[in-house]
Parts: C-alpha cells; structure tokens; sequence
C-alpha cells in the first residue's frame, strides 16, 4: 500500500496549522489594516440561492470601481456571471446607502461623500444553478462556489488580504485550497488566490493520505463506491509520478497541501485546476468500469499536473489575470497541450495504466489529429490565440465548420510534446527529456514573475535538445509541418501504420456525426464525399439508393466500392431533395505495435521514457 488513508472530521488544518494560519493572519493585518472580508448566507440554499456581503475596509477615494469577473480560469469563454445577480445594495460602514452606478457589463462605481478612509459594503444575491460549467451551485444538499463567478472584487484592494467566513448549516463543513482558521472560514493573501481556491460546503467524503512530501485530501460529492483504499493507492501513486518529473528542480514542491474537489453524478465530466486544488467532475461510472476509470485516472494526472504548468509557471501574456477582459496567449499548447501529453504517460509510469492500453490511446490521439481536417490548415499558435473566439465558442454561426478549420491545442499540442520528448532523448543519449524542459521552466520563471514567452521556451528546449530541434520547433508550431510521429515512435520501438479497412471500404466523410430519427448532420468533413457533393449541416438523412437510413449507414454503404456514386434522400428547409454522392476510400485508423526487431539501446530508451516500466510485463 503506497498511502496511509482516513477519514477526517475536519477540513484542511491540523490545529497546530490552524493556530499558524491565524497568527499570520493576525500579523499581516498589523501591517495593513485594510482588506476584503466575504460573508455567505447559505439560508436560502433551497431555493439555489445565496446571498454574499462584501466589504471593502479602509477604503480612501471619492469613488470606488469593483468588478464581477467575466471569465473563470481554466475555460477559455467568456461567461456571463452578472447575469444571475440581483437585489445588489452600496452602503458605507454605518450602514448608511451610499449612490452607485453600472459603469459596464459587469462593473460599478460607487459615489462617497468625501475621500476619508472607510468601509464600503456590497449586498447582493446570486442564483447559483450552473454545476455543470463548475462555476456555482447551491442547493439542499450542497454548496460549490467558484469565487470568480460570485465574489466580486474592487480594484485598490485586489492585492489585499481576503476573509471569507460561510453560515454554515448543522452537520455541513467546508473544503477549500485556502487556509482554513475555523470551520466555514477561509484566508487568502489576495483576490488572485481567492479566485483560484474553489469552495465545497455540504456533506461530503474526505479521504486523506501523505504522498511526495503532501498532505492530500480528496473529497467527494456524490455517488462512488467507497473503496478508501484503491482512490488513496491510485491517487498517491499520480502524485508521485507527477512530482517525479520535477524532481530535479531547485524550487521544491509547488505546496506542501493538495486538494482533489470530485462532485460524481450522472452525465458529469471535466475539470478545471487551481492554485493548490481540482475541482473535477465524473460519472458514477468510473468507479465501477475499468476503462472509465482509466480515463478518470488521466483527468486527475491533467489537473495535477497544472500545479505546476500553469499554476506555477505560466505564458507572459497570461501570469496576471485581467478578469474584465479575454487574456490572449499564443502558448495554449504549452499549458494544455503538454499537459495532456503528461495526462496520458503519467498513469502509466505510476503502474496504473499497462502499456498496451497506453499504446491504443496513443494510436487514438494521432488519428484524431492528423486525420482531422484542420491539420494542414490551422497552426498550434494561432488554435492557442484563437481559443477564446473560435476553441471554445459556443455559437451556431461556426459550431458545424469548427473541426474543418481549426486544430486541437490540447491533443495536437501532446503529440507535439510526445515528439519533442522523444527526440531530446534520443540527441542526449537519454540523459534529457521534456521533462528537463519543464523543470527549467517552473525554476526559471515563478508565477508572478512575469512569465515566459515563445522564445524562452524555444531557448530551453534547445539547451535539452539542440538548436536543430529548436528551430523545427516554429514549423510545428507557427506553420503547419506535420509531426514526424513516425519517426518519433520508432526511436522507442513502436511502428506506426494503419489499420485494415477492406470491410468498410467506403465513406461519406460526416464522421459517423448523425443523430435522431431521421438522422441530422451535423458536420460534413471538409473535402469528404459529403462535403464535395453539398450535404450540409443540418440535413435530415432519409434514405440511400432507396434504402432508409437509421443507425445502420456504415452497413448500407458496405455493399458499395470506391468510386460508386449513390443518391441520398434528405429533407432541408422541410423540401425533400436527392443529392447525387461520389463514394470516397476510407482511411484506416492508426494502431501501434511493438517492433520486435528493436536493438537493446533502443528498448531501454522505452523503458526509461516509461517510467521503469516493463512493457514485456503488460503484455
């Protein structure tokens, strides 16, 4: 057993933590008096509903600005959190109603009657339904709060001490990254660390072990199916696998506490990383289903390995928040798309995932990059720039034409950190990897430092793998060169090819995107059968030569060869139409498999990149 595993009563502190925490709380308000201090009524929690009081103390000015973000880290969409505030009240500290105004979407001014120092309070009510997004939710049995979407901030006090203290109901506690002095009360040395400490209030499952010098607590919302002892083993080994790949640097570990935040319920998904916390969804599911759970396995390697890429280093243009506006970055797949490379290996280097089963998910990934339309069009910079406009853009306008022109920072920008990975290996004789690259960047520029750019990552990926790799690197990066996967793979043993097709011979390139009955397209790959022949999106598919269509498309079209030209029935605009269709040969999907004939260098290459891990052994 790798971990020692409890349930606490409490939330985060030890007392001895706890009496620490508030003297130094205690000492940084002697050498400012002034701060923020939140106050969250939870009564009305029946009704999704909580009501949060702000107040601004010493406040010095005629005026005072304070602001609702419009965004929350971690999802790159602006998001229209002012929407669900209401019944917002300005007073002064003696309660007296002092005049404000909207000055912007999601800002206001408040008029005071001289420029003494003094309080200002803000009164006002959020409607908190929106889990799914991990923004708020409030109910009877719970409470999740992100701060960005319910804690609003004043701009000369954004870099002061915050107080958050929660009425919390019989029987309920509190989770967060923050500090904890006392049940349902958080510290944080500013808004910025506020924001990025999610809170959890209810009754919950806290499960705690000690893993690569952390206390870790892991809590749980929702359905699981409370096996202690495999969540702590799994988990620790993660972390150690993760805190193995910085091992070298000369900071030390990014926090000495780490809090995994789980709601698990039907349909849930995702997660989203923070300062020394992950708030992450899942489906009851995985607790129960082996490959889901391997899947879960890669979302919480993800979000962890963010306490590092992103939390503790981040791009220049992105290491301070500006919560009014969209934050541009061209390094999107530095901060996800090497992520997720990490995402996929870590599991396997912990002895969670076997070789094999990693070596299909690598197999996945390249054929949904490099098979995807947008490959040969769009650039990893300018996806990363874009993310924002086009990455995660919720609108119909462009949702269908979305995976024709735009690539994934995030799975191709892990294959990009598979290849250069890979090929630092390879140059140094295995004495350097990405992994050197990584921890040169967490010593090099700590957050709040000023970040990096394009140009110090490429100047320390040349320092671990040459300045030929180096300058490849702008042709995978700002052009559109596609990745030596090949090649990359074989230098480890593993041969690259493509799968048989001889029984689906034919396609129609909607990347099997049909639902209903009758089925609708959705989106017709750019250049496929359906694309040149004019099927659009939205189209209602009838028939095939005749022959209805239901679920059953990819048995119709085995009957035909390339070359073959059919008519489809559809529906548009409630007219039915025939649209002449000429069949296209289908393209196998990637697989990987092992080349036996690997010289013994080359094998211990793989190992090593693995982890220590013997892939004979999974096999």
């Amino acid at each position: 057993m790798r971990a020692k595993h409890t349930h606490v009563s409490s939330g985060r502190p030890t007392l001895v933590a706890a009496l620490l925490s508030v003297v130094l709380f205690c000492l940084s308000g002697a050498a400012s008096a002034a701060e923020t201090r939140y106050q969250v009524d939870l009564s009305e929690r029946a009704m999704q509903q909580v009501t949060i009081e702000a107040r601004f103390t010493e406040v010095t000015g005629d005026t005072l600005d304070f602001h609702l973000p419009i965004w929350r880290s971690g999802l790159y969409l602006v998001l229209d959190f002012v929407g669900t505030v209401s019944g917002m009240e300005v007073s002064d500290g003696n309660g007296e109603a002092l005049v404000f105004e909207q000055t912007a979407k999601s800002s206001w001014r408040v008029s005071r009657p001289d420029s003494g120092s003094g309080d200002v309070v803000v009164r006002y009510r959020v409607y908190a339904n929106s889990l799914t997004d991990r923004t708020r939710h409030v109910d009877a049995d719970h409470a999740f709060l992100n701060p960005a979407a319910v804690f609003i901030y004043a701009d000369q006090h954004r870099d002061l001490p915050i107080d958050v203290s929660m009425d919390l109901p019989d029987g309920w506690r509190a989770a967060s990254g923050m500090e904890q002095p006392a049940q349902g009360r958080f510290v944080a040395p500013h808004y910025d660390r506020l924001v990025d400490s999610p809170i959890e209030a209810g009754i919950f499952d806290l499960v705690t072990f000690e893993a690569a010098g952390m206390t870790v607590d892991f809590m749980i919302h929702g359905i699981w199916d409370g096996d202690e002892e495999r969540l702590a083993n799994d988990m620790s080994a993660l972390v150690e696998a993760t805190a193995e790949v910085f091992a070298a640097s000369d900071t030390g570990l990014p926090t000495d506490y780490y809090l995994f935040m789980l709601h698990s319920g039907d349909g849930l998904g995702g997660g989203t990383e923070y300062y020394n916390s992950t708030l992450v969804h899942t489906d009851p599911r995985a607790f129960w289903d082996e490959d889901r759970w391997q899947g879960f396995l890669g979302l919480m390697a993800h979000e962890f390995f963010h306490t590092w890429n992103v939390k503790r280093f981040r791009p220049a243009s992105i290491d301070r928040y500006d919560y009014q506006s969209i934050n541009y970055t061209e390094l999107l797949w530095v901060a996800e798309g090497l992520t997720s490379y990490y995402d996929q290996l870590l599991p396997v280097r912990a002895g969670l995932v076997p070789v094999d089963d990693y070596r299909d998910q690598l197999a996945d990934a390249v054929s949904s990059v490099v098979d995807a339309p947008g490959y040969n069009q769009d650039t990893l910079a300018r996806a990363s720039l874009e993310a924002w406009t086009k990455g995660f853009h919720r609108g119909a306008d462009r949702a269908p034409d979305k995976a024709n022109r735009t690539v994934s920072f995030y799975s191709q920008g892990g294959l990009l950190g598979l290849v250069l990975d890979l090929e630092i290996r390879r140059m140094s004789n295995g004495d350097r990897s990405l992994d050197t690259v990584m921890t040169a960047l967490y010593d090099d520029f700590p957050l709040g430092g000023g970040g990096f750019t394009y140009a110090d990552f490429r100047e320390r990926l040349a320092a671990a793998g040459g300045d030929a790799l180096a300058e490849q690197l702008d042709s995978w990066v700002y052009d559109t060169q596609p990745l030596p996967l090949a090649d990359a793979l074989q230098s480890i043993g593993w041969l690259l090819d493509r799968e048989d097709t001889s029984e689906d011979p034919v396609q129609v390139s909607l990347d099997a995107s049909l639902r209903g009955n009758p089925p609708v397209v959705s989106s017709p790959r750019l250049d496929g059968a359906a694309w040149n022949a004019g099927i659009n999106a939205g189209d209602e598919l009838v028939a095939l030569d005749g022959a209805r269509i239901g679920s059953n498309l990819d048995a119709l079209l085995r009957r035909y060869s390339p070359g073959d030209e059919v008519e489809f029935s559809l529906f548009r605009d409630g007219r039915l139409r025939t649209v002449p269709v000429t069949l296209t040969p289908v393209r196998g999907d990637h697989e990987l498999e092992v080349d036996e004939e690997a010289s013994e260098p080359v094998r211990r290459m793989r190992t090593d990149w693995l982890g220590g891990v013997e892939e004979d052994a999974e096999e």
